[in-house]
């Protein structure tokens, strides 16, 4: 079967379905509506969507067919009119998930959590306990956190148990980012496991007998995430030129131009701040006696009146609507479930694949070429040396090192800026990310030999990005990079002793 290429929009009483599906009879096209899942099959052509909240399947529930133009449009009522489905723009969020494996069919006996039903119980509801105050469940040490889910494997989502655990993993979101976190013991040999949650294996068997240039661990599915570090280490200090890093220093007129580039990111944010002041302004000369719809900042906005502004967060999501061709790559993606074995990572990771980004949009001034995938890449100690971060300072000195010994610009000021594109980007929130992150699946997706690239990292981070990355915690993660202060001197190389020498030569000259 096929998955169509559609879009969603909603009003107050409808969701409204536009599916792009050629070569189909009319006649044999089948709508199916139960709840918030959503059915259409109309040979090839099958898709299957879970939407955020009830639709209902009454006489206002209407399809049509344009022969023409080889599309349908359908409109399904919403069982309560006025309610907000949110997030419609994520598509791979919305596509209706596989049925889950049962327990323990993997052969290393880790425990997944199998969501068994959706339907509301009524008796359910005799559990009122506040959940946010179950201090038993959400104090737990992290041993004792494992052993609670092993015991609870297997639950219903809508009974206290099961709510209690699901409220529990989102509450794993709220972390300190300054933990300490440890390194693990040596795996056993050819087991190494990497990539987005440590979740991949042999994709680099052969890798010897390929032409990858980004990967700098000489046996990868024999390593720790100990030995690659060090090896990552050793390599960076090998790789490290004195005299090309001294003569970026020196031409600062080249690096000026590529510094003062503004990316779109920053068009986009000066937008969206631009309108967030005029709303703040338009708000202030509301009279009180114009209210009609809703409040921003203390103050009684109406709508018709402010020609319909909506609050930051719409604008954001306007400014950053998503392309075709990024809802094609959404709809490609499957809708996986994680239990994550380490969220701080993920987030750490997330800046790491950002900053390399960030350089290369930077330098490249938002095009792409045929040396995109090797910058990106190794710039990316995450995908160049298949790390993974613990603390903030551990991701963001590599990610330093590593664009001072490797790309054609080698300059410190550059990459404080790349720091603060990455800034910008998080500041922006998940749609802008998701963007950067289907850019990249698309740079790599189409190179012979680094596609596998986005099959251990970039596809699992842009369905996690959709369905499971926190808005909160990113915001958080933003303000940290912003406030984050890194010197020359922990890069490692003497830099500014480099320097001085550089400018004492060029005076004496």
């Amino acid at each position: 079967m096929i998955t169509p290429s559609f879009t969603i929009t909603q009003n107050n009483t409808f969701v409204s379905i536009h599916l792009k599906v050629p070569h189909v009879k009319a006649s044999e096209v089948e709508l199916y509506c139960d709840g918030p899942d959503f059915t259409f099959y109309a040979r090839p052509y099958y898709l299957r969507l879970h939407f955020p909240g009830d639709l209902i399947e009454d006489e206002r529930f209407k399809a049509s067919y344009d022969m023409n133009k080889d599309e349908m449009f359908i409109e399904v009522p919403k069982k309560n009119h006025g309610e907000e489905f949110p997030d419609l723009d994520l598509l791979t969020k919305l596509l209706a998930p596989r049925k889950r494996r049962t327990i323990h069919d993997d052969h290393n006996n880790k425990p997944l959590i199998e969501i068994i039903g959706e339907s509301k119980n009524e008796n359910e509801n005799k559990n009122k306990k506040d959940l946010d105050y179950d201090v038993d469940y959400f104090e737990l040490e992290e041993e004792e956190l494992t052993k609670k889910l092993s015991e609870n494997t297997k639950f219903d989502e809508n009974n206290y148990e099961g709510k209690r655990i699901l409220k529990l993993i989102e509450r794993a979101n709220d972390f300190d980012w300054e933990l300490p976190q440890e390194l693990p013991e040596n795996i056993l040999i050819g087991t190494a496991k990497y990539g987005f949650n440590e979740l991949h294996s042999g994709y680099f068997t052969h890798v010897q007998e390929t032409c990858n240039e980004i990967i700098e661990i000489s046996d990868p599915e024999n390593s720790t995430l100990e030995s690659r570090r060090q090896e990552r280490i050793k390599t960076e200090n090998e790789s490290f030129n004195p005299d090309h890093y001294i003569a970026d220093f020196m031409c600062d007129q080249d690096m000026k131009h590529v510094i003062n580039y503004k990316t779109k990111w920053d068009n986009i944010l000066q937008q969206i701040q631009q309108q967030n002041k005029n709303l703040d302004i338009e708000c202030d000369e509301v009279n009180e006696g114009d209210v009609i719809s809703k409040k921003k900042n203390n103050h009684t906005i109406d709508i018709n009146d402010i020609n319909k502004i909506s609050d930051i967060d719409d604008i954001n999501e306007i400014l950053n609507k998503f392309t075709n061709k990024e809802n094609e790559q959404m709809i490609k993606l499957p809708n996986k479930q994680y239990l994550l074995r380490n969220v701080t990572s993920i987030y750490f990771g997330l800046v790491d694949l950002l900053f390399a980004y960030s350089y290369h949009n930077r330098i490249y001034e938002g095009e792409t070429n045929v040396e995109s995938a090797w910058t990106i890449g190794k710039i990316s100690p995450t995908i160049s040396c298949l790390e993974r971060f613990g603390k903030l300072n551990e991701t963001i000195t590599p990610l330093f090192r590593r664009s001072l010994a490797y790309p054609y610009y080698r300059n410190f000021e550059l990459s404080k800026k790349c720091l603060e594109d990455v800034y910008v980007i998080l500041k922006l929130g998940r749609r802008a990310i998701l963007k950067v992150l289907l850019e990249l699946k698309d740079i790599f997706d189409h190179h012979d030999v680094y596609y596998i690239y986005s099959k251990i990292w970039l596809d699992d981070y842009c369905i996690w990005c959709q369905t499971k990355a926190s808005d909160k915690v990113i915001k958080t993660l933003a303000k940290k990079i912003h406030n984050y202060k890194i010197t020359k001197s922990d890069i490692g190389w003497n830099l500014e002793d480099y320097e001085q020498l550089a400018l004492e030569d060029q005076k004496e000259n």
